[in-house]
């Protein structure tokens, strides 16, 4: 009768060499006449999608507009952009940092790159600002006035309102030199642009707009026929 050979012996150790907040200990496996296996790290929980942060800021900007500071909810947001709840709050601890977040990335929508031209460059920084306000950044000053101690102001102010006015302020700088009133200048000329677009809803005659707020901010006009109305606005 045949005799069955017994199965190699076999070790196993743990290995806590290469343990971190987020991998599981190493385990060795080793036969002492066959072979030596090392298993690949098992990372906890499930890999992040890119594009969640994107789609909840954009819907948490929505429900914003849409139901103001206090009606929105951090359930809502998840079930508009199709997410986890739990997901929410793993990037953001509650609704003021979702808020603050989206009014930042918003920000970026008023930016633009330097052209190399910086009266061109101011000109094209108030217009999408003045597009903007029909669009819910309108909304979004009027509340803050309505209720300057509120939530929603100070996290519109600084989320928003500063990080404009300074991007406003540095084209100003670039265009009429470094000046102890510059930024005073900045926010006189987009205040008055805020007032005028926002009575005058989107405004029949834009170059005529555009020209007085660069007479409030203290910019002359460019000569030369090179400067197109397109371009700066004149």
């Amino acid at each position: 009768m045949p005799v069955t050979p017994p199965p190699p012996r076999t070790s196993a150790r743990v290995g806590f060499g290469g343990v971190t907040g987020t991998i599981f200990p190493v385990i060795m496996l080793s036969d002492n006449l066959r072979y030596r296996k090392r298993m690949q790290p098992v990372h906890r929980g499930r890999p992040r999608r890119a594009d969640i942060d994107r789609v909840a800021l954009e819907h948490a900007l929505v429900l914003l507009q849409e139901r103001g500071y206090d009606g929105l909810r951090m359930k809502d947001v998840a079930e508009s952009a199709g997410i986890g709840l739990g997901a929410l709050y793993r990037r953001w601890a509650g609704k003021k940092e979702l808020v603050m977040a989206a009014l930042r990335a918003d920000v970026t929508q008023h930016e633009t790159d330097d052209t190399g031209d910086p009266f061109a460059d101011l000109v094209t920084a108030l217009e999408r600002i003045g597009d903007a306000v029909p669009h819910g950044l309108g909304r979004l000053i009027a509340a803050c006035l309505a209720d300057p101690d509120s939530e929603l102001a100070r996290v519109a102010i600084e989320a928003k309102l500063t990080p404009m006015i300074d991007g406003l302020t540095a084209r100003l700088e670039r265009v009429a030199g470094a000046a102890p009133d510059v930024r005073l200048r900045a926010e006189s000329g987009l205040l008055y642009l805020l007032w005028r677009t926002a009575v005058g809803g989107q405004t029949a005659n834009a170059t005529a707009l555009h020209r007085r707020v660069l007479q409030v901010m203290g910019v002359p006009p460019q000569p030369g026929p090179e400067q197109s109305s397109t371009a700066t606005g004149l």
